[in-house]
């Protein structure tokens, strides 16, 4: 028998000696910005439930929960005119397991140069763009479901460009509670991101939560650590209506914004495998952050229809 429980500990071991510094300088930081409009509406904590393609970014253990295929697309109108797209498939093969295969694309848009003085440049404009495509794999164990994803990552700034290579790691466990499970998960643990003469480390982010359903009620909360911010901590709430629409709300720590900027609220509607979700996230003077996640799933005939409870 495999020894799961060492091989967890070991990654968390190395992960926590990766963020023991603290916050600092980390590259490829569009790989911080959370995806899915369910998530973020309920304080961007989900690595102890997500059950579709998305699971490639928040916990690979999650894939195994499509038992048979689901697509998931997310786009962001994130802040100052920047866009934010991720994109994921999900297949379920029978007593194998379930592949997924992710595209994260951040763009920043047209950018006026400036000079030295900080007086622009006319007609000068740039702009920078990264990407990430992921590949993963989550198998169900019993209670447990096990994950782990792959990802190249490209940056690229005006004449600047640099490249990189991530793993992830994660576990869901499904307690002896009813409706309830904890999940772990370890992202962008990989080589350094060089950009020029500098080189940065890839943002590692350990993940660890919970959740309760009971009836059309669900509770959740996730622990944040990173080498790149500050600790974290999310919490949510999803109520499910006629087994169509989603209710949600939620908060987040750590931002270094004023206002409300830890709110977090949003809206799902599902019929028949499919959903759409919305979710808005404000972050001060900046502005607000809409998303919206189209999600189509096709179960199995013996399949656990949970993604249509909280």
């Amino acid at each position: 028998m495999v020894p799961y429980k060492k091989i967890m500990m070991v990654l968390i071991i190395l992960a926590l000696s990766s963020v023991h510094a603290g916050p600092g300088d980390a590259g490829a930081a569009f790989l911080r910005i959370p995806v899915d409009a369910r998530v973020v509406g309920m304080g961007e904590a989900g690595c102890s439930y997500v059950d579709n393609a998305i699971a490639l970014y928040y916990n690979p253990a999650g894939l195994a929960n499509v038992r048979k295929f689901n697509v998931s697309a997310n786009h962001n109108e994130w802040l100052l005119g920047m866009n934010h797209e991720y994109i994921g498939a999900g297949f379920g093969l029978e007593n194998i397991g379930t592949f997924g295969i992710a595209f994260n694309y951040w763009g920043s848009g047209s950018i006026q140069g400036v000079n030295i003085r900080g007086d622009t440049i006319p007609g000068y404009y740039f702009s920078a763009y990264d990407w990430s495509l992921n590949g993963g794999f989550g198998r169900e164990l019993g209670s447990l479901a096990l994950g782990v994803g792959v990802k190249f990552i490209s940056e690229r700034s005006e004449s600047l460009s640099g490249s990189a290579l991530g793993c992830d790691f994660g576990g869901i466990y499904k307690l002896p509670l009813k409706g309830m499970s904890a999940g772990l998960s370890i992202s962008n643990l990989g080589t350094g991101l060089k950009l020029d003469q500098e080189s940065f480390s890839l943002p590692i982010m350990i993940r660890l939560g919970w959740k309760y359903s009971l009836k059309n009620f669900g509770i959740t909360q996730d622990f944040i650590f990173s080498n790149s911010d500050k600790f974290g901590l999310g919490i949510g709430v999803e109520y499910i209506v006629a087994e169509i629409l989603a209710l949600r709300s939620g908060y987040r720590t750590a931002d270094d914004y004023e206002g409300l900027a830890g709110l977090r609220a949003g809206f799902g509607i599902m019929v028949k495998g499919l959903a759409i979700d919305y979710g808005v996230a404000p972050y001060g003077r900046l502005g607000l952050s809409h998303r919206i996640t189209i999600s189509f799933t096709k179960y199995r005939e013996d399949a656990d229809l949970s993604r249509l409870k909280p």
